[in-house]
């Protein structure tokens, strides 16, 4: 059986990669920090899988686990706004634990398949209407220290690896998701689940023939104000503010999952599985709460609509 190692492994999103490879033919190793909620996430699984509590920057601790493992799928990093407070914690962690991950491979294990995670951010923000991006669009330099740092991490990737695959993830649908509160109104964009995103990794695990390539990756497209309604109509959360983020939607976002033959949910199917998650008495009270702030969201929208049809 193939070795599993999986950073950032106790993650919302590590954490639903590790539920889909139990009972798989891998053998999973996790790496993640020793933490209360990392230790009660775990627990179910101690007996399972071989869980390492330690930190990507420990150089030792990295090139022993990479060495014993046939596959690394890196979902360890700080992200946003954390990331953006100085340089120093987003280049020490993200970059930093990326090139202790190549490393290890490029010197104990280069048969070692590298699935790194990137974002869509790493091709600068823009305050264009309208944005469509390919693995081969050149990057407006984005200038947050998350995204210099993924960047710097994707080049030393493929200065220093051939069996790697890199994903530049869209806005992922999970719980607080920075980005997914952050994003421009009223504007295409790509989104995917995490089910969805971790369908693709397994189907890139399996497949030879998309090594040592670049790949943007899409769920679905869908209007950013919409995804915020239905959203808000399935769990009653919404934020109003500082929603600025805007960086393209990808005009090859579906190459990857034609080659791995996955086909991805749409926003209707999204949200009836949320519904499903989040019914209740506790929703309801949410919707109440919040309908204040869904009726100024709803103008807000609106004018925003009103402004750019009039400048078309």
């Amino acid at each position: 059986m193939k070795g599993v190692l999986i950073t950032g492994g106790a993650g919302k999103i590590g954490f639903n990669l590790v539920q889909k490879l139990i009972d798989t033919n891998y053998n999973v190793t996790i790496l993640d920090l020793e933490s209360k909620s990392s230790i009660k996430r775990l627990q179910k699984y101690k007996n399972i899988v071989k869980i390492v509590y330690g930190d990507v920057e420990d150089e030792n601790l990295v090139r022993d686990l990479v060495k014993r493992n046939d596959i690394v799928i890196d979902y360890a990093g700080i992200m946003p706004p954390l990331a953006n407070l100085n340089s120093t914690v987003a280049n020490s962690i993200n970059y930093g634990g990326t090139k202790n991950i190549v490393d290890a491979i490029k010197e104990t294990n280069p048969e070692c398949v590298y699935i790194y995670m990137s974002f869509i951010s790493i091709y600068g923000a823009t305050k264009m209407a309208k944005r469509r991006l390919t693995v081969g669009t050149e990057s407006n330099y984005p200038d947050d220290y998350y995204s210099v740092s993924l960047v710097r991490s994707e080049e030393y990737i493929k200065s220093n690896l051939r069996k790697y695959v890199i994903l530049r993830m869209p806005v992922v649908l999970t719980k607080n998701n920075y980005f997914l509160n952050s994003m421009r109104l009223d504007s295409k964009m790509d989104f995917i689940t995490k089910d969805d995103l971790n369908n693709i990794v397994i189907g890139i695990m399996k497949s030879k023939k998309v090594l040592g390539k670049v790949y943007n990756i899409s769920g679905f497209e869908e209007n950013s104000s919409q995804v915020i309604v239905a959203l808000y109509r399935s769990t009653g959360k919404i934020r109003l503010f500082n929603r600025t983020l805007y960086y393209g939607t990808f005009e090859d976002g579906d190459a990857l999952n034609k080659i791995l033959d996955i086909k991805c949910d749409d926003l209707k199917t999204v949200i009836e599985d949320i519904s499903r998650k989040n019914s209740g008495v506790k929703v309801l009270l949410l919707k109440i709460f919040n309908y204040p702030k869904y009726l100024i969201f709803k103008r807000i929208s609106g004018r925003k609509k009103r402004r750019d049809a009039k400048n078309k």
